[in-house]
């Protein structure tokens, strides 16, 4: 290993310093933005604009400071001063044309029935920031809900995640990226998959998937392949820390974690669950993350709410190429040469 750079934005701790905004005390920190916040404030069709909002989902008339909008709907993740940010605020895009982008379920669902919504506070379907009454760190978390219907959403990485490295760059690097995690125990009766993280490559693969049962236990799949449940469950009182890196030269993976026990109310030791699993495939830079949840109707009554995440960093680092075999058998030779006894003349 040769050099290392270490990140914490973007993606970060979702603060409004990062770029993710919620409200406080009724206001929103930056200021307003034109358009879609209008929609969330007025909840009506006469202004223009498309989009459904949960009761209490903020800003709205009804004024829940909790949520900030769908992260598909601002430059979440584009502004703020945390890990040399640009600063500015937070604006007004096309959905879906930042850093974030719905491919399935949460806005787009709840975008169907636009502009009236019949549910209630638990059948939101959508990602946002949260203010967070027991964060990881700091007062905001990335919350995900998925009552209705499964969502999948894309996420770009950016050189502000990466310490300015550029992400088509992380070809033949090192990236190892570490994440807190509070599953919802709303879920638990459901022993099925029920949350998968992908990274995605520059051919937009999926080249390792991390995620985790309804009842909160450890999973990991290679692309193509079965999800692999571990013996390792996480609390649903507490944080957990799942660590993973990816070795995109030898096309390996690594896995470890933290998991938080309910009964002990304490974080256990870090633990390996994998060490430089082939992955199986070639795989390019480390350009974007994949968060896929099962929601609607789950097994055993379960219920898919809030999935909490929070404190994303990456580490990318360089690393050693493996000679090829008659590489290592030559220099084993010109070892031997270097240090056989010289007969005098």
């Amino acid at each position: 290993m040769f050099w290392s750079q270490d990140a914490h934005a973007y993606l970060g701790s979702f603060e409004e310093e990062d770029g993710y905004r919620v409200p406080m005390n009724g206001q929103i920190l930056s200021a307003y933005v034109a358009g879609d916040a209008q929609f969330y404030l007025n909840n009506n069709s006469g202004n223009g604009y498309t989009g459904v909002v949960p009761l209490g989902a903020y800003p709205n008339s009804l004024g829940d400071g909790t949520n900030g909008p769908d992260v598909t709907r601002y430059n979440a993740g584009q502004f703020g001063t945390n890990n040399s940010g640009p600063g500015g605020a937070a604006a007004d895009i096309a959905d879906g044309s930042g850093l974030w982008q719905a491919l399935s379920g949460g806005r787009l669902y709840e975008d169907a029935t636009a502009p009236y919504y019949y549910g209630s506070q638990y059948d939101r379907n959508q990602i946002v920031a949260y203010r967070n009454t027991t964060p990881h760190s700091g007062s905001q978390t990335l919350n995900l809900m998925a009552s209705d219907q499964s969502l999948s959403y894309l996420y770009r990485m950016d050189s502000r995640d990466y310490g300015g490295v550029a992400p088509a760059s992380t070809a033949g690097l090192q990236v190892q990226m570490s994440f807190w995690v509070k599953p919802s125990d709303w879920d638990d009766p459901d022993t099925d998959n029920i949350l998968g993280l992908s990274l995605i490559d520059a051919a937009n693969q999926p080249v390792f998937e991390v995620g985790y049962t309804g009842d909160n236990f450890l999973q990991y799949r290679m692309t193509g392949g079965a999800w692999q449940t571990t013996a390792y469950q996480m609390g649903s009182m507490g944080w957990s820390e799942i660590t993973l890196a990816l070795d995109t030269l030898h096309n390996t993976a690594s896995l470890g974690i933290s998991a938080y026990n309910d009964g002990s109310s304490l974080l256990g030791s870090s633990i390996s669950v994998l060490t430089s699993q082939s992955l199986g495939l070639i795989s390019g830079a480390i350009t974007g993350l994949q968060w896929d949840l099962r929601g609607g109707t789950l097994d055993n009554g379960a219920v898919s709410y809030i999935q909490s995440f929070d404190d994303f960093s990456f580490d990318i680092t360089s690393v050693t190429p493996v000679p090829e075999p008659g590489c290592v058998v030559l220099l084993i030779l010109g070892a031997a040469l270097l240090n056989s006894p010289r007969r005098r003349v």
